[in-house]
């Protein structure tokens, strides 16, 4: 029996590709991405990410909340240096103060 595309995650690969160029957080989120595994990798992932927000709003009658800009790009900021901060802590031998608790 020969494999045939579901037309949903096509749709969903579509807009996720549609993503790359956008002003938005889901565009921000594509892009990081494409850094991290490439094209492929960030077309699935953000597909993914649709598909799930698709679902919420149809299974649970949520609306969608779009999230501020600045706000993603704070959160992703102090992600970042919280995982900085955790690396630095390994190379230096310590242990951070979620592995000591």
């Amino acid at each position: 029996m020969n494999k045939t595309p579901n037309n949903a995650a096509q749709a969903f690969r579509a807009a996720a590709n549609g993503l790359s160029r956008s002003d938005n957080w889901l565009g921000d989120y594509f892009r990081r991405m494409k850094a991290k595994g490439g094209h492929k990798y960030a077309v699935l992932a953000t597909a993914r990410k649709l598909a799930l927000i698709y679902y919420k709003m149809v299974r649970y009658k949520e609306a969608f909340i779009e999230v501020d800009m600045e706000t993603y790009k704070e959160k992703q900021r102090q992600a970042k240096i919280g995982r900085l901060e955790k690396r630095l802590a390994q190379l230096r031998g310590e242990t951070t103060q979620a592995e000591a608790a």
